[in-house]
């Protein structure tokens, strides 16, 4: 009998432990399993693509599904971590499940990394009070946060980064006391204004981390309350904001522990405090990006735990102090950034002081001296060395073995000739390297070609370099290859399958450039080809319809030949296309019309022919320069480029263009300051330097103007085309223009009064056309004008007196005979005037003794105003009556038929009778 109530009671223990959904073996089965239902309801609210949530299913113990955590003890559910770090991976939703409210157990949530599809963080997570960790980072979420946050009052841990919520108020966090960790970095806080950091203040003495990075925040308080607490603080983010001032001194006075501090990208201006010494804790520090001023302080060297050091991008001068990485020989400094400074001295003097540095990034200073490998023997640790754009030479001894294996060369712009460097020989994983512009001029070895594996990045460029490489096809990883401005002479090598910029321009490679189609077939990587100034040739290859992700495409300067393939047509994401300078025909094939993010198309100096077509004012919107010169198109200008309201550049010079300049046409970009569409296209700043260089092969003079004026060049050139009739005065309206050249033309008329509004004017050319009348007066307010040119045409009247038109030479204004004055030798008579026969008023000319230039008067005298009205008066009494009495129309016409009758027949007889007089005066044969 005992046995059987035991054994009975041995098997109702199992049925309780096994009989249900359990989580975790708990003992209240009932309750237990809702939470389980709970997360299978949630689960069903989520898209998961790849199945990560497989493990998620009925009858098995939830404890053990992927991301949940449990109670040992009691068995509830109290974590639920399903993070995202891969993008294939991400769960998606449209919002979260209220189902999360069946987990009254739950401490820690993460959803980070997920995709929410930008829905709000709902309101009843503010009453799940047992949150102690809360992370939506990178979640997708939008919209304001919700005041009931500060109900979470166990909660620890809050990151909400990286998301797009707003919020008008941080009040809520005063009841969050227990906060440890608070990551609001991409909140916009613009509307807390000031009060931000007050509010955060009441909870800084508890937390450790406080991370604000990017929260559009306002004003960096300078002297905060004396109760000012954050000795607990040891990571402080408070990068890409709007402070705008100094870094006040409390940080490193209140703030004792700290260990991680990032204020770059701040506009902080000043010197660094010297009181950053009393941090000695700090093993990051981040000032990088601002507009700091003054020397590094010698205090810096007190931070013997610092291990990572970026000032980088700012204006700091003087040299690097004596003291940095050895105060006490205890240094602990791994990562020295201070490149795009102003910093100078020797560093030959200080190098040794950096031996322990895995990174030296001192490159864009003015730092100098000649470094052997004796000042590097000992930096067996280094990884990244960059010392580009200083004044720095390298000379080292020929059979150097470096006790280093660097991933980063960069030494662009040191002396590194005229040999090529053997030492690199020894560097087999190194990334990136850039010894551009180094003065070696010598044969590559090669052994360089297939030195590292792990190339992404070579720069060779403005060297003296011979000798190609077997071809780049087997280098998988290259994606920046920039050989330009060598002497490398050899067919067009094999091109890496996945690179992304290449750049060969400036050589002498020659033959056919076949192989782009095989990179193009391989891999639609590549964004920009620059094979410009070399001596390529044959047709283009009409196999560009995998280069979707084409920005920039530069032919010009070889010996092409044929016409513009069809499929570049495919090219959607084009920016630049620039083939001048070729042997190129044809017409501008209609497939360019798919190319809507066209800014510069350049076709100059080459034999394309027919009309240029409308759709270019249509089809590419953003378009800021069209370079068609010295080409034989011909037909009207089209009246649609009139709509590019981004066009700066427009070239259609040297062509057999006819008829009018198009009227009332108003380019946008150069009447004002701002580029109209300046913001349409992403990817300006990446083309910025190439655009630089193709101002700068087009024109010198061009370039430095580009660089003066801190914009792009707005210049016009319709010259030696066939246009006709007048200058249309909406070009005066331009008022940003810089060079206006219609010179060779048939242009009539004169030139409009109002060209004197454009005040940045440099060049101005209107020589060889026809046209007449004075020269406007506000000319001589034209302060900028450099370049004019106002010969052959039929000017008349008196140069505009003023310091500017009368600085230019004679040449500027001769073969218009009716000019007179300065500079021209011919001196204007007193009190008398030119008539001019092309123009419809006379000129004359004041006392010079006035020394004010009274202009022109325009008069017309009483008798051709009395012939005018005679004229039109008798005129239409005379046919006003054959059009209105049919009787005497009738009576006229016959009269005129019978006076052609009479003079038909009197002709002929007359030539009858002088033939027969001359056929009987020639003597008998």
């Amino acid at each position: 009998m005992a046995n059987s109530i035991f054994l009975q009671f041995i098997a109702i223990i199992f049925l309780v432990m096994h009989g249900h959904v359990l989580c975790g073996g708990g003992f209240n089965t009932q309750f237990i399993a809702s939470e389980a239902e709970a997360l299978l309801e949630f689960k069903d609210g989520l898209k998961d693509p790849s199945n990560l949530l497989s493990s998620w299913t009925h009858g098995k113990d939830c404890c053990h599904w992927k991301g949940v955590g449990c109670n040992t003890t009691t068995g509830h559910v109290i974590s639920l971590n399903l993070h995202s770090s891969n993008s294939l991976d991400k769960l998606q939703g449209h919002n979260l499940s209220s189902s999360l409210l069946k987990l009254p157990h739950l401490s820690y949530l993460n959803l980070s990394g997920n995709d929410f599809m930008q829905s709000r963080v709902p309101t009843f997570l503010g009453t799940m009070q047992n949150l102690k960790h809360l992370d939506l980072s990178h979640a997708n979420f939008k919209g304001s946060l919700f005041d009931n946050l500060g109900n979470l009052s166990l909660l620890e841990s809050l990151d909400l980064s990286g998301n797009g919520f707003y919020v008008n108020s941080l009040k809520w966090l005063h009841e969050l006391s227990s906060l440890k960790v608070l990551d609001l970095s991409g909140v916009d806080l613009s509307s807390c204004k000031n009060d931000w950091f007050h509010d955060i203040s009441i909870i800084l003495h508890s937390l450790e981390t406080l991370c604000l990075s990017c929260c559009r925040l306002h004003k960096l308080p300078k002297f905060p309350r004396s109760e000012l607490n954050c000795d607990s603080l040891v990571t402080l983010d408070l990068s890409i904001n709007y402070f705008n001032s100094t870094i006040p001194d409390w940080l490193f006075e209140n703030c004792r522990r700290l260990q991680y501090l990032n204020l770059s990208r701040n506009a902080l201006q000043g010197p660094i405090p010297h009181s950053i010494g009393r941090v000695t804790t700090l093993a990051t520090l981040d000032l990088s990006q601002n507009m700091l001023n003054g020397s590094i302080p010698n205090s810096i060297s007190m931070l013997l735990s610092l291990v990572s050091l970026d000032l980088s991008d700012n204006m700091l001068t003087g040299s690097i102090p004596s003291t940095l990485g050895q105060a006490h020989g205890q240094s602990s400094l791994k990562k020295l950034h201070l490149s795009n400074n102003l910093i100078n001295g020797s560093l030959e003097r200080n190098i040794h002081q950096l031996s322990k540095l895995v990174v030296l990034d001192l490159a864009y200073n003015y730092l100098e001296g000649n470094i052997s490998d004796v000042h590097l023997d000992n930096f067996s640790n280094l990884k990244v060395l960059h010392l580009s754009f200083n004044y720095i030479t390298l000379n080292m001894s020929k059979n150097w073995i470096p006790p280093f294996q660097l991933e980063t060369i960069g030494l662009a712009n040191c002396l590194l000739g005229p040999q090529f460097p053997k030492w690199i020989q020894t560097q087999k994983n190194f990334s990136h390297i850039d010894i551009s512009n180094a003065s070696v001029s010598d044969t590559v070895p090669n052994w360089f070609w297939d030195l590292s594996p792990n190339v992404e990045y070579m720069n060779l460029s403005y060297n003296e370099l011979k000798r190609c490489g077997q071809g780049f096809s087997q280098k998988l990883k290259l994606k920046t290859l920039d050989l330009r401005n060598n002497n490398f002479l050899c067919p067009l090598p094999r091109l890496p399958p996945n690179s992304r910029m290449v750049d060969l321009s400036h050589n002498s490679f020659y033959g056919t450039i076949s192989h782009v189609c095989e990179i193009l077939s391989f891999n639609n990587s590549l964004e920009i080809l620059v094979l410009s100034s070399n001596n390529l040739s044959g047709v283009i290859p009409n196999c560009w319809t995998n280069g979707t992700n084409m920005i920039i495409l530069n032919l010009a300067k070889n010996n092409f030949t044929g016409l513009i393939p069809n499929s570049f047509g495919c090219l959607a994401k084009l920016h630049m296309l620039i083939m001048s300078n070729n042997n190129l025909f044809g017409k501008i094939p209609n497939t360019l019309r798919n190319c809507p993010l066209m800014t510069l198309l350049d076709l100059q100096s080459n034999r394309f022919s027919g009309g240029i077509p409308s759709w270019i004012g249509t089809d590419m919107p953003i378009l800021k320069a069209l370079m068609l010169g010295r080409n034989s198109f011909d037909g009207n200008i089209p009246k649609t480029l009139c709509q590019l309201k981004s066009l700066q550049m427009l070239d259609l010079s040297e062509n057999q263009l006819r008829g009018e300049i198009p009227k009332r046409c108003h380019f946008a970009a150069m009447a004002t300051e701002e580029s109209v569409n300046e913001n349409s296209y992403m990817e300006y700043l990446s083309i910025k330097e190439s655009l630089l260089i193709y101002l700068f092969e087009r024109n010198n003079q061009l370039l430095m103007l580009f660089q003066r004026r801190n914009a792009m060049l707005k210049t016009i050139d319709l010259s030696s085309n066939n246009l006709t009739e007048g200058i249309p005065v909406e070009m005066a309206e331009l008022a940003e223009l810089i060079s206006l050249n219609l010179s060779r033309n048939q242009l009539v008329g004169s030139i409009p009064s109002n060209i004197g509004e454009l005040k940045n004017l440099d060049t101005l050319d209107l020589s060889w056309n026809h046209l007449s009348c004075a020269i406007p007066t506000n000319m001589a307010n034209m302060e900028r004008l450099a370049v004019l040119d106002l010969s052959y045409n039929t000017l008349s009247g008196k140069i505009p007196s003023g310091p500017q038109l009368q600085s230019f030479s004679g040449f500027s204004f001769e073969g218009n005979s009716h000019l007179c004055g300065e500079p021209l030798e011919k001196a204007c008579p007193r009190n008398s005037s030119f008539k001019d026969a092309h123009c419809s008023h006379s000129v004359e000319h004041e006392n010079d003794s006035n020394h004010e230039d009274k202009g022109m008067d325009m008069e017309i005298n009483p008798f051709y105003i009395s012939m005018g009205i005679g004229f039109s008066t008798g005129f239409w009494v005379f046919w006003g009556s054959l059009i209105l009495i049919a009787s005497w129309r009738h009576a006229y016409f016959r009269f005129l038929s019978n006076m052609n009758d009479r003079i038909y027949v009197t002709v002929v007889v007359a030539y009858n009778k002088l033939r027969r007089k001359l056929h009987a005066q020639q003597p008998p044969m």
